[in-house]
């Protein structure tokens, strides 16, 4: 075989195995492995969304930036709390253990650089504009980029990697276009019959730095389980800790969760559970198709 079709045919292959993927509609959420590592190295990784450059392990972003410290603090914080809570109703909880007990979140996960968040989903939420119609935004929806804890260090001579349940989602508002529409923004996110869903086709088209504007930062992680051997009649049951953050540089800001009525302060609060019963009587058509937004004095944080 000659050296000529040797490289044509190295040339082909590489063509056909680059990490792309095609869509026969308009893209509602990429999952592609290689896609997504390939856009977590060009700028859309956890680090990028703190304002953080090159290294994002997690004790570097804890040392470095302020903003996640803070984060991890709000969320030990939580979690103690929840902990003390347990133990006081009867149920310890352990960080380390091979028993049929309750485990709880080691917070260690979020401090070290064995550790840090990976790209797992990037998710189009144009369907997200009748809500910022709402608070009188004119955004086309959001854009969400869904970050996942995972592990990855040597014992012993062994690789042990992994993830762990503990989710942050980036989102961004998307821009609209010049005459305030959406029809451009939506189809950016509908490949041409030959164009493929690879990193430089999304950076260049729906997930162009211009076209978003950083929102807040969502957590959703499941911070208790309890195993099926001791929670007999649920098959296990698990904790979740869900918390929204507003992030300005250095500082972060606790915002409420969307829709989220604060069960416990409503069930103490007569007036403001009265509040809200006059408040979703007064917005039932709304309630009923899914847009609506209940007040903040009403949520949990």
């Amino acid at each position: 075989m000659s050296r000529a079709l040797v490289l044509l045919l190295a040339t082909l292959i590489a063509v056909f195995m680059a990490p792309t993927a095609r869509a026969e509609g308009p893209v509602t959420i990429v999952d592609d492995p290689a896609v997504l590592a390939a856009l977590d190295a060009r700028g859309f990784g956890f680090a990028d969304v703190l304002g953080v450059d090159g290294e994002d392990g997690l004790k570097t972003l804890y040392d470095e930036a302020p903003a996640y410290h803070a984060i991890v603090e709000t969320v030990a914080s939580d979690v103690a709390a929840l902990r003390a809570d347990m133990k006081a109703g009867g149920r310890t909880l352990y960080e380390v253990t091979d028993g049929n007990v309750g485990r709880i979140m080691d917070m260690r996960w979020l401090k070290t650089d064995a550790a840090r968040f990976r790209l797992v989903g990037v998710v189009n939420r144009l369907d997200r504009r009748d809500f910022a119609v709402l608070q009188g935004d004119r955004s086309c929806g959001e854009v969400r980029f869904i970050y996942r804890l995972a592990y990855s260090f040597r014992k012993n001579g062994k690789l042990l990697a992994s993830r762990l349940p503990f989710n942050f989602n980036a989102v961004y508002s998307a821009a609209p276009d010049a005459d305030g529409g959406c029809v451009g923004v939506a189809g950016r996110w509908t490949p041409q019959l030959d164009e493929s869903v690879d990193a430089g086709w999304l950076t260049g088209g729906p997930l162009e730095r211009a076209g978003l504007t950083f929102k807040q930062l969502e957590l959703n992680a499941q911070v208790v389980r309890f195993p099926s051997g001791q929670e007999t009649e649920f098959g296990g049951q698990a904790a979740y800790l869900m918390r929204i953050f507003g992030i300005d540089g250095a500082d972060i800001s606790e915002k409420p969760l969307e829709n989220t009525p604060d069960t416990a302060r409503l069930s103490q609060d007569a007036a403001l559970k009265a509040r809200l019963a006059v408040y979703v009587g007064a917005n039932l058509p709304a309630v009923d198709e899914g847009v609506y937004e209940i007040p903040d004095e009403f949520l949990a944080r």
